[in-house]
């Protein structure tokens, strides 16, 4: 019996062995951050958390996640009083959100929710802004809603972000309760149990004169989410802020 291997046999021995452990150690490799990580985010609406929101983003979501997780952060810390440098890293933050809608718009052509959520996130900037600095993302906000409605008219997010310009633009620039009142009636048609669309619907119908209506929209937006400090001090005051 020969004891010595041909050069070719050998070779391909080697290569063998290579590959062999080559896959072994594939397999035995973390999962990297997946881009398809499911979040409820309206749960986390209900039962906010910025440790958890935080954990989240940084497991790397699917972008429409990844947006909605910042606007709610945004929203949670634009009032905050106790926590210190809330104002700063809630513009971070809608920066980072206006980023990501830039990228979603570029990567889901035809879809409204990237330009619904920049609308969003356009007139958050206003709200942390005031005037006149927050002039300019007033604008961008009304752009990027238009876009989402031409894109698809009956979305109730692209709605809502409309209804949300109306309501906090002055009347002398187009702004109307009115409108703002039918562009949330519209977006809860079409998700009826959304806490937030349910309780901008209450605050509209309350700047109309719609008491009654607009305090029972207010506290179920809060029964649906008691953890809510939003929702919660919105039954109280009966005021957006």
């Amino acid at each position: 019996m020969n004891m010595f291997l041909r050069p070719a046999v050998f070779t391909a021995l080697i290569l063998f062995l290579l590959l062999s452990r080559n896959a072994l150690s594939a397999t035995n490799l973390p999962n990297g951050p997946s881009q398809n990580t499911p979040i409820d985010v309206h749960a986390l609406d209900c039962h906010p958390n910025l440790t958890q929101i935080d954990k989240d983003l940084s497991e790397n979501p699917a972008l429409h996640s990844r947006l909605e997780l910042l606007i709610l952060k945004a929203r949670l810390l634009r009032d905050n009083k106790t926590i210190k440098g809330a104002r700063k890293e809630g513009l971070q933050t809608i920066d980072a959100g206006i980023l990501s809608a830039h990228q979603a718009e570029t990567d889901n052509p035809g879809v409204s929710w990237p330009w619904a959520m920049e609308g969003m996130l356009d007139l958050l900037k206003t709200q942390y802004l005031h005037f006149p600095a927050g002039m300019r993302y007033g604008k961008l906000a009304s752009r990027a809603n238009s876009q989402a409605l031409a894109l698809e008219p009956d979305d109730p997010d692209s709605n809502l972000s409309r209804g949300l310009e109306d309501y906090y633009k002055p009347w002398f620039v187009g702004g109307s309760y009115v409108k703002a009142e039918k562009r949330f009636r519209k977006a809860l048609a079409k998700s009826p149990k959304d806490p937030r669309i349910l309780s901008w619907n209450g605050l509209a119908d309350l700047a109309l004169d719609r008491d009654q209506l607009g305090f029972q929209e207010l506290k179920e937006a809060a029964g649906l989410c008691p953890d809510n400090p939003i929702y919660k001090k919105r039954l109280l005051t009966r005021r957006p802020r």
